[in-house]
């Protein structure tokens, strides 16, 4: 994952947990810093020129069902970063286990 698909995922997840009233009336008061980093600036912009975020009152969710289906593919990247890691990490521990048992370590 990239920082900009790390950048993303961290925004989603954070305004999926979130609805308009509570983002927009409670984080501003409450959160200034939090409200600033993930509501506005670039990736506030970009995720809503996107369409997978909305300001509107009338929803009650900011993440838009595009914005959920963007966060499920983000997810899903994860997911298979971590596992080829620790997949690679095992063919590793296998190796060196075969070399001790061979001798050559």
């Amino acid at each position: 994952m990239n920082k900009i698909d790390r950048q993303w995922y961290n925004s989603l997840i954070f305004l999926s947990k979130r609805s308009v009233d509570e983002t927009f009336d409670k984080l501003r008061k409450e959160d200034p810093k939090k409200f600033k980093k993930y509501v506005e600036g670039e990736t506030w912009e970009t995720l809503k020129k996107f369409g997978y975020v909305t300001s509107m009152c009338d929803m009650p969710q900011i993440v838009t069902p595009s914005g959920l289906e963007q966060l499920r593919i983000l997810e899903d990247m994860r997911k298979k970063e971590s596992t080829l890691i620790v997949s690679v990490i095992a063919i590793i521990l296998s190796l060196l286990a075969f070399a001790k048992s061979m001798g050559w370590i």
